[in-house]
C-alpha cells in the first residue's frame, strides 16, 4: 500500500547542465515526491460501489477497497457523505462477507451505527457531495432534508433550494431548512428549479442578491453533472408564486386530484375488508396496510401548513 509520501519512479529526472557544466547537485536529481491523501479522507479514495467479484475470500484488491471504505466510515462525524459512500460500496460489493454476512449487524458491531442511520447515510451521500463541491458546508440534517426533496422531485430542485437559502441568509440553520422544506410541501418530479427558487425566496421573505454568475447563466447543475460553481438561474427580481403563477395552478390541480383519489380509496377500504385480508393473507395484507398508513402520514405531513384565516 502506498504511503503518504511516495517516490514516483516514473517521474522525469532533472538533466545535468548549467553554466558551469558540472550538473546539478544530487538532491536536485532526486525523484519527484508525490503527496497522496490518506485513505478515506476524500471521496476519490473511496471505490465506486460495485457488484461482488465472488462469494469466496476477498481478493487483494477487495481487501484494499475494504480498508479504504473502513477509513471512510471513520470520517463519519466530520464528512458523513464519505462515510455514506463507504457504506454503500461495502454493502454492494459484499466486502463484509469474511467478517459477518449480516451487513447491518456488522456495521453496528464495528461503528455503532444503527440500521436506520446506515441506510439514511447511503441515501444522502450524493447530495452531500454535490453541495460540498458547490462550495457549501451542509450539516447532515440539512442534507437529509435536501435528500427528501431530491427523492420527491429531482436533483436540480434539491440543489437550488439549498443554494437559494444559503444566498438569502448569512447562516443556514436546521430550523431555517426545515421551515423552507415544510413550506414548499409536495413537489412533483417535473418541478421547475427556477420556479421553486422563487418560492423559497417568498418563504424567506428576503430578496436575493444577484451575482455576475447568475447574470451569465441559467443552468442549474444536477448531481450527475457537477461543476465547481454554485447553482445558477434561481435569481429574479420578479416575485414568484402569485395567483397567476403557472406552478401554483398546477399545485391546485394536484391537490384536487389527490383529494379525488382519497375519496375513491375511502369508498373501497374499510375495517371489515382489512380484517378479512389479514385473516386470509396476513403477510401480504400487513405489508399493504403499513404502506397505506405510511403514505397517508406522508400526505398529512405535506399538507400540515399554516392556512390563512378565513374572513
Amino acid at each position: 500500500m502506498a504511503g503518504l509520501f511516495d517516490v514516483d519512479t516514473q517521474a522525469p529526472q532533472q538533466q545535468a547542465g548549467g553554466l558551469l557544466g558540472g550538473g546539478l547537485p544530487a538532491a536536485a536529481n532526486a525523484a519527484s515526491i508525490v503527496v497522496q491523501p490518506l485513505l478515506g479522507t476524500t471521496l476519490a479514495s473511496i471505490p465506486v460501489p460495485y457488484q461482488p467479484r465472488s462469494d469466496d475470500e476477498l481478493s487483494d484488491q477487495e481487501r484494499k477497497d475494504l480498508e479504504a471504505c473502513k477509513a471512510g466510515v471513520d470520517n463519519l462525524r466530520t464528512a458523513f457523505w464519505i462515510a455514506g459512500k463507504s457504506f454503500e460500496t461495502m454493502s454492494t460489493a459484499k466486502l463484509h462477507r469474511e467478517e459477518n454476512s449480516n451487513f447491518a449487524e456488522w456495521v453496528w458491531e464495528k461503528w455503532e451505527v444503527s440500521e436506520s442511520q446506515l441506510y439514511r447515510l447511503i441515501d444522502e451521500w450524493r447530495v452531500g457531495e454535490a453541495l460540498t463541491n458547490l462550495g457549501h458546508k451542509p450539516l447532515e440534517f440539512h442534507v437529509r432534508k435536501m435528500t427528501e426533496l431530491r427523492r420527491q422531485s429531482n436533483d436540480k430542485v434539491a440543489i437550488t433550494v439549498y443554494g437559494t437559502i444559503a444566498r438569502c441568509r448569512p447562516r443556514v440553520t436546521g430550523e431555517l431548512v426545515g421551515k423552507v422544506v415544510d413550506g414548499l410541501g409536495f413537489l412533483p418530479k417535473d418541478a421547475d428549479a427556477v420556479e421553486v427558487g422563487h418560492r423559497v425566496r417568498t418563504l424567506l421573505d428576503t430578496p436575493e442578491k444577484k451575482t455576475d454568475a447568475d447574470e451569465k447563466s441559467d443552468n442549474v447543475p444536477d448531481i450527475s453533472s457537477l461543476g465547481t460553481d454554485s447553482p445558477k438561474g434561481e435569481s429574479s427580481r420578479k416575485p414568484g408564486n402569485s395567483k397567476a403563477d403557472p406552478l401554483a395552478a398546477k399545485d391546485i390541480e394536484r391537490l384536487q386530484d389527490a383529494l379525488a383519489s382519497l375519496h375513491e380509496a375511502a369508498k373501497e377500504v374499510n375495517k371489515a375488508a382489512a380484517r378479512r385480508a389479514v385473516e386470509a393473507r396476513p403477510d401480504v395484507a400487513s405489508t399493504l396496510i403499513e404502506a397505506i398508513g405510511a403514505t397517508l402520514q406522508q400526505i398529512d405531513r405535506a399538507v400540515a401548513i399554516r392556512l390563512p384565516k378565513s374572513e
